[in-house]
């Protein structure tokens, strides 16, 4: 019968992760599926980007892929500098009896592979022991992690991804926000999980479990440049265009008086970048517009300081 790999892990993470170090051989188990990224849409117009620039649904979904791929790493050390830990990261996935591996010592974090890659869209997971047979563990101190915390994933080439701390949460070991720790989401997430709360010698089991939300940081410079060598000539308005990556096209905008906006053209980035202007003396400006929706700053007049 096949293995339904986030179910089980679902079932089985959260009454064993962290409370037992007894060596196991991990299964591999095919990748959980992620929810496709559903481009954004313009809130004045209720178009999604590629309905307003004429760009076919697919280019947008091969942007937003490779996106998540110039992010997304294999782990191999988690560094958080709040704890002063420093630990390798190991691949576990899903043994033979349907419960997740877990590091076979207290020292190592494990990665639940078949899930989202760190940095990837969704739900990264890491997972470590609370304490073993010698006493604290990697992750005993987790609960002292605050708000705004870093943590830092690397990979074997030396690349490193940054993650915040958004909120910690501890949760009876048999009822937790399940979809919200492990399900699909459009954010960059990563989950550090470990066990808490009071021990039953009898079971083997903490009855708490601890869960740290965490988002990855990202590059501020988000937003496209803006257009250059914008010029009126008569009642014609154009500009030079953007030669990035990912660049949909260009929103003219009619500027009020007092700095008020109002979209009145959307410019491919495949046709002539020029708007004819209907009203002689108000002032228009363009800013770049990304497959993302990212948008960006006003572009100067020809001349302007």
């Amino acid at each position: 019968m096949q293995i339904r790999p986030l179910l089980v892990l679902f079932l089985s993470l959260l009454t064993l992760i962290g409370c037992s170090s007894s060596a196991e051989e991990s299964s591999s188990s095919q990748p959980a599926t992620q929810n496709e990224i559903e481009p954004p849409v313009h809130l004045d117009q209720e178009q999604t980007i590629a309905e307003e620039f004429t760009i076919h649904a697919d280019k947008i979904e091969e942007a937003y892929h490779d996106l998540n791929k110039q992010s997304e790493l294999f782990p191999s050390k988690l560094r958080i500098p709040a704890l002063d830990v420093e630990a390798p990261i190991t691949e576990v996935g899903l043994l033979e009896n349907g419960q997740m591996g877990v590091p076979d010592n207290g020292t190592d974090v494990g990665w639940y592979e078949p899930g989202t890659k760190p940095g990837g869209r969704g739900n990264a997971v890491l997972a470590g022991h609370v304490d073993d047979k010698n006493g604290p563990a990697v992750f005993f101190y987790l609960g002292d992690l605050e708000e705004n915390d870093s943590i830092f994933v690397t990979d074997d080439n030396g690349e490193e991804l940054e993650f915040t701390v958004d909120r910690i949460e501890k949760y009876p070991y048999n009822d937790a926000p399940l979809t919200e720790i492990f399900g699909s989401t459009d954010h960059k997430q990563l989950n550090l999980i470990t066990c808490t709360g009071t021990f039953d010698r009898q079971t083997g089991n903490h009855d708490e479990r601890l869960v740290v939300y965490t988002s990855l940081v990202e590059d501020t410079d988000e937003t496209p440049k803006e257009p250059t060598e914008l010029t009126v000539q008569g009642n014609l308005l154009s500009w030079y265009a953007v030669r990035d990556d990912y660049i949909a096209g260009y929103r003219v905008y009619e500027v009020s008086e007092n700095g008020k906006e109002t979209l009145v053209a959307s410019i491919s980035q495949q046709e002539r970048k020029s708007f004819l202007i209907e009203h002689g003396n108000a002032r228009y400006t363009v800013k770049t517009v990304d497959y993302f929706g990212n948008e960006s700053k006003q572009a100067q007049e020809k001349g302007d300081a």
